[in-house]
């Protein structure tokens, strides 16, 4: 059963010049997921880009997103 489609895009260059991207890592991220974008290295931005986006869709499909609250 298909409950809905989500697409959704996070530009790396945003998480990258992020003012607060120390707070919205720890906010939406669990620490195994930042340990791994931290092994990332360059292509850490990159990473934390891709899932992000992939979290969002999913949630979107799901008929919420991700609260600003």
């Amino acid at each position: 059963m298909i409950i809905g489609i989500g697409i959704d895009l996070c530009d790396a260059s945003r998480i990258r010049d992020m003012p607060g991207r120390e707070r919205f890592l720890t906010r939406f991220f669990t620490p195994e997921e930042r340990a791994y974008f931290d092994g990332r290295g360059v292509a850490c931005d990159d990473s934390v880009a891709a899932c992000y986006a992939a979290k969002e869709a999913f949630l979107k499909a799901l008929g919420t997103g991700i609260s600003e609250a």
